[in-house]
């Protein structure tokens, strides 16, 4: 378990280069559930319109790492990081990544409803940030 001021929140929003299709999704969020396992981080990815936010956390070190990852994807461009911080405890300790934004999935595609879920109030947050990023 990595001492609380080894654990960090890194926050982000960035434009999706063509508009995702549900093949493109599903391909994104298990290459990074994957990853996100090895590495021990946790978190939550919005895609809306073509717009990504995510909330990643974890030890500074496998953050960083992700984070170095996640700038060289291609699939994305515009990366603008909102936040780093110091966390004591996580806000998703149960989600390698969790995916919003695909609610109406679950109903054609029941295997995703782990998946794809209800946002907390930080949640909300970020999402309210990439809609405000939007206009």
């Amino acid at each position: 378990m990595p001492k609380p001021k080894d654990l960090i929140e890194l926050s982000y929003l960035s434009e999706a280069v063509l508009d995702m299709s549900f093949l493109g999704l599903m391909r994104l969020l298990e290459s990074a559930r994957a990853f996100n396992q090895d590495h021990g981080i946790t978190g939550i990815l919005f895609y809306d319109n073509q717009q990504f936010g995510q909330i990643i956390e974890g030890e500074r070190a496998n953050i960083m790492k992700c984070w170095k990852r996640i700038q060289e994807d291609k699939r994305h461009h515009r990366v603008e990081l909102l936040e780093i911080r110091e966390i004591t405890e996580r806000s998703y300790p149960e989600w390698l990544l969790r995916f919003y934004g695909g609610e109406s999935l679950v109903k054609d595609y029941p295997v995703l409803e782990k998946m794809v879920g209800g946002m907390d109030k930080h949640s909300l947050n970020l999402l309210n940030k990439m809609r405000a990023a939007q206009t």
